[in-house]
């Protein structure tokens, strides 16, 4: 338990240490998202202080970007809105984002390799629809 509770401890110390060296969209991205979360959720910042066990003031400083949020605290909150913190690398941010606008679909091509996803700016036509001349 204790080896457990030292690697989060590290893990978050490592986390604090990395936003702090960088200046990331992230400080603006996540408290708006977290208010919007709560907000569709229909949940009072009273109602989600009970949840998480933090004041409704830090919460909303939180919110309001007024106070950098630890990553525990933005885990106990997403937890308790029912969803999960995912720490991904920059490379697979957009296939993962077009996973998950896609609703879990996945295009392959006829050689089995993922494509990109059909009717997406950015998606490379198929060998077949190519214009014949």
């Amino acid at each position: 338990m204790q080896k457990k509770i030292a690697r989060q401890l590290e893990f978050t110390r490592s986390y604090e240490r990395l936003i702090r060296g960088y200046a990331t969209p992230m400080d603006t991205l996540i408290p708006a998202f977290l208010r919007r979360q709560r907000n569709q959720r229909r949940l009072t910042l009273e109602m989600l202080s009970a949840k998480v066990g933090m004041s409704p003031q830090h919460l909303s400083e939180i919110e309001s970007g007024k106070r950098d949020p630890r990553l525990s605290s933005i885990e106990r909150m997403a937890e308790a809105m029912g969803m999960t913190v995912l720490i991904v690398p920059d490379a697979m941010a957009p296939d993962l984002r077009r996973y998950v606008t896609n609703n879990g679909r996945i295009y392959t091509t006829h050689t089995g390799q993922a494509a990109a996803v059909p009717n997406h700016p950015e998606a490379p036509k198929p060998d077949h629809a190519q214009e014949k001349t």
